[in-house]
């Protein structure tokens, strides 16, 4: 009897063991910094702010003895010079400016008179805007919307604006107004009817008792019910400093008798703090993707010395749970990135505003939820060929560098053989220490384990500089060294950089032919080997040995299964899709008030307006897509498929 309950017991051990392995696929978009990018927006100034106009161009705000404003017309690559349109007069520095392009046309320009000391009773700390009806050419008068105190401890600060699907127009703001005998502050909000030329009283949105709400930063959120605020709060019990928080209300309550409080459900801190380190910081700054994923951004001494920097999390389609944190710049520790921001243009194209050491810079990053390779035969020669057969024309599907300074840029390609990598990383010190050198790490789980350890089902492979390439199967919660003789390597090497490109047979991957429609799963990792130490870059929240937390990764082309259909039919909600000969139709009880398709990489490739009920499109894309409708009645609708 003995012997048979410990038999029982092994047993159940070793299946709960198993069972513990098992964990649901990681979910949320990575941003991939492209430090290519990186631009000056202004040569002096800060706390800037940047917006995409109706007809393309980006504009951009920034407080430098006045308010300037720029213009980009392509993307980003170049900025006009800048124009002054707020200078500052009666010894008051208007600062801390905010920009919105109304749904008619109309820019309007919050910002934030600051009067200096010696203090007069003349002179208070508000908040004014300008309006323009020409695409930023001319200018209006200054506008009034609020006024608190004459002194700095009993101001406001800080306007942030959003328009609402009905026209309405506010400005959030922090308010010390209210507190003259402490230093409480709260966050305020004046309305406009009329495109921001007059405007309400204020409303209270949100009050920690005896502590600080600030800086907000207000998005509607893409359901179209439900207005979120990013906020710097310091009342949470055990941090001692600001922590990146949101409050939110319904869209149909619309702040109306609605304050926050700091016991209040709709209050919640932002970071998940089971990915992300405790990066506490304040000057959150939040915008919603196209397809319902938010960023924020924030700045914090984290890991930064003694001096703030800029950090960015990603944030699930109600605006909770941010993780996949990144530093969009690459900054040395007596950098300072203060008063930063984030802008969302394009297709889903993610823009970090910095101010970094008195000017303003931007960088683009690319949110990305799936990595694909591509059909195609690339010579493996260790040269990054443009058009050879790799997912991006100019190979760089993944991006990574931000951390050690050294980009890399990475890619997948496939045909019946093989699976195709390549990465190309600059970086100009060639170091050999102690057995080992630079090299780039794949690791791929092929059998979509998604587990917490290393099984069976996963691969890791090591491509080093000097052309040595080692490789690794899973199992048992181990790395076991197998033979590479079977990849086929080739690495080339100069003074600047190093490029590393490799076929790996299917059959290392335990493969008899290329898995096209099933769902795998990889991660990339750079080992920079320095004199007297090695840093590692990952891939935000991937884990070497947890491959749950990897990129999903799929072949593109092909018959996609795993829940993804050519046809897609769905009863109870009213929506037929069907996808035939790369053309969509869309059948609805509801009309439809916007369609969009994305890419699995995030970028929109195709929308529309106002279709009506049935309508079809055609989709020039290959590949994986999420279509997303949003209805007469306010519901959305996505759905996953493949053209």
């Amino acid at each position: 009897m003995q012997k048979l309950l410990l038999i029982v017991f092994f047993i159940l051990s070793a299946t709960f063991s198993a069972m513990a392995d098992d964990v649901a696929p990681y979910s949320g978009s990575r941003i991939f910094w492209d430090q290519s990018t990186r631009k000056t927006v202004f040569s002096s100034g800060g706390y800037s702010r940047i917006i995409q106009l109706h007809d393309g161009r980006l504009m951009a705000v920034c407080e430098s003895n006045g308010i300037n404003i720029a213009f980009s017309g392509n993307l980003g690559a170049t900025w006009s010079s800048p124009v002054k349109i707020v200078t500052n007069t009666n010894n008051t520095p208007n600062c801390v400016p905010d920009l919105i392009q109304l749904a008619d046309g109309t820019i309007i320009v919050a910002y934030n008179p600051r009067p200096a000391e010696p203090y007069t009773q003349d002179r208070k700390f508000g908040i004014r805007c300008k309006r323009s009806t020409d695409n930023g050419v001319t200018w209006s008068d200054e506008i009034f919307i609020y006024d608190a105190k004459h002194t700095f401890a009993d101001g406001c600060w800080e306007p942030s604006m959003l328009e609402l699907p009905s026209g309405e127009l506010q400005v959030y703001f922090a308010d010390e107004g209210p507190y003259t005998t402490s230093n409480e502050q709260q966050i305020s909000m004046c309305r406009s009817y009329d495109g921001g030329l007059t405007w309400s009283s204020t409303n209270r949105i949100s009050f920690r008792a005896g502590y600080r709400d600030g800086m907000p930063s207000p998005v509607l959120l893409n359901d179209r019910q439900t207005i979120v605020v990013a906020i710097e709060d310091n009342g949470w019990q055990g941090y001692n400093d600001f922590f990146p928080t949101t409050v939110r209300c319904t869209l149909e309550r619309n702040w109306k008798r609605f304050c926050v409080t700091g016991d209040s459900e709709n209050r919640d801190r932002t970071l998940d703090l089971s990915f992300c380190p405790p990066a506490i910081g304040g000057a959150p700054y939040l915008r919603v993707l196209p397809w319902g994923e938010t960023v924020l951004s924030w700045q914090s001494k984290y890991n930064h010395g003694s001096t703030n920097t800029m950090f960015t999390a990603v944030g699930d389609e109600q605006a909770r749970g941010f993780k996949a944190m990144s530093n969009p710049f690459v900054t040395s520790l007596t950098d300072q990135a203060l008063w930063n921001s984030v802008a969302v243009i394009d297709t889903g194209v993610v823009v970090a505003v910095g101010g970094i050491n008195g000017r303003v810079e931007m960088i683009k990053g690319y949110p990305v939820r799936l990595l694909q390779a591509a059909c195609g035969k690339p010579a493996v020669d260790g040269v990054a060929t443009e058009g050879e057969g790799y997912m991006r024309s100019n190979p760089s599907q993944i991006m990574l560098g931000t951390q050690t300074g050294t980009q890399t840029l990475a890619d997948f390609a496939y045909d019946e053989d093989s699976l195709y990598f390549i990465a190309r990383t600059a970086d100009p010190t060639f170091v050999s220490r102690r057995g080992t050198t630079d090299n780039v790490r794949l690791m791929i789980d092929a059998d979509n384990v998604s587990s917490t350890s290393p099984q069976e089902g996963m691969y890791c492979f090591s491509f080093r500089r000097d052309a040595v390439c080692r490789a690794w199967h899973g199992g048992d919660g181990s790395w076991n060294e197998t033979d590479a003789s079977m990849i086929n390597m080739k690495v080339t090497s100069g003074e600047q950089s190093y490029t590393v490109e490799a076929a790996i047979p299917w059959s290392a991957l335990g493969k008899s032919e290329p898995p096209v429609g099933q769902r795998m799963a990889a991660t990339v990792e750079i080992e920079n080997v320095g004199e007297d130490a090695t840093t590692t870059e990952r891939i935000p929240d991937a884990q070497r040995n947890a491959s749950w937390t990897y990129m999903e990764f799929r072949l593109a082309g092909g018959t996609v299964t795993d829940g993804i259909d050519k046809t897609t039919a769905h009863d109870g909600d009213g929506v037929d899709m069907r996808v035939s000969g790369g053309t969509l139709f869309i059948s609805s009880s509801k009309a439809v008030r916007e369609m969009t398709v994305c890419s699995a990489d995030g970028r929109i490739v195709a929308r529309k307006e106002n279709p009506g009920t049935r309508f079809s499109t055609r989709i020039a894309h290959k590949g994986i897509a999420v279509i997303r409708l949003t209805l007469s009645d306010g519901r959305s609708v996505s759905r996953k498929t493949a053209f």
